[in-house]
């Protein structure tokens, strides 16, 4: 599949080299393969390009959710992890005796307390239900200077809001997963974006994995001016851009790369590529 590459402002009328940082997002077919669906999968496979300069506001959260849980095997009442804990044997009955024990003997154990060891009514611990998703929102004002500027901005916008849609499958009236996966990353001035940019990207974005198009807001004229503007040749004199990404894949910390990985790219790692 071709690929088409799209720059705002219009790279004709502005070198790409006097843009101190630009974002680069690359879209790519959604994919089964677990080497497809990683951040180089997305790059090398990618159907579009879109080159916008690094937005006023850059930034990410990252939201991991925690639930409490009572599975402490440490704990004076035992759950099925700590009877799991405890050992097998005889070695294992007399550790779930003496725990199963340790509420009656609270009255001696208060005369020995010291301040460093105290023992604590609430046990519960939490325990992580689901690694946080990182979400993006880039907004901009695309202000175009020529017909050139004009030509990108709507290319850019298109490719952004069709993109986010499902597509046709055959047999059925469309897919329920994503049409399109999206990789992201910051490159400096004209230099190419995968490779040695990756520090620059995960400095700016915190490693962004693999992500879906959210949300799509496109408005045709600044809420601030009372009038509709547009050019000779009637399109808008300013396009309000906004952008929300969602990664598509939790990410998990891997050490020896210092780096965190999607499950995709773990399982392409150390599985090896699907067939």
């Amino acid at each position: 599949m071709a690929m088409y590459s799209y720059q705002y402002p219009a790279p004709n009328t502005y070198p790409a080299a006097e843009q101190p940082l630009w974002m680069n997002f690359y879209a790519a077919d959604y994919s089964l393969k677990n080497n497809e669906r990683g951040r180089a999968g997305v790059i090398n496979r990618a159907y579009a390009r879109i080159k916008l300069p690094m937005p006023k506001e850059p930034g990410y959260l990252v939201a991991h959710e925690f639930g409490e849980s009572n599975n402490n095997p440490v704990g004076p009442m035992l759950s099925r992890s700590g009877i799991a804990n405890a050992g097998g044997g005889a070695q294992g009955t007399l550790n779930v005796l003496k725990r199963s024990m340790q509420p009656a003997t609270f009255y001696w154990e208060r005369m020995f307390a010291t301040s460093t060891y105290r023992r604590f009514s609430n046990i519960a611990e939490l325990t992580m239900v689901s690694e946080g998703r990182k979400k993006y929102f880039f907004q901009y004002a695309l202000i175009p200077k020529n017909e050139k500027d004009t030509n990108q901005i709507e290319e850019i916008v298109g490719t952004f809001r069709k993109s986010s849609y499902p597509a046709v499958a055959t047999g059925l009236p469309e897919r329920s997963y994503p049409q399109k996966l999206w990789a992201i990353q910051v490159s400096k001035g004209n230099a190419v974006a995968f490779g040695g940019e990756n520090n620059l990207t995960a400095n700016w974005l915190g490693e962004p994995l693999v992500c879906v198009l959210e949300t799509v807001k496109v408005q045709k004229n600044d809420e601030s001016d009372p009038i509709i503007r547009y050019l000779p040749n009637g399109a808008s004199s300013i396009t309000m851009l906004g952008l929300v990404f969602s990664e598509f894949e939790t990410g998990t910390y891997v050490p020896e790369a210092n780096a965190i990985w999607s499950k995709s790219e773990i399982s392409s790692y150390y599985f090896g590529p699907s067939t």
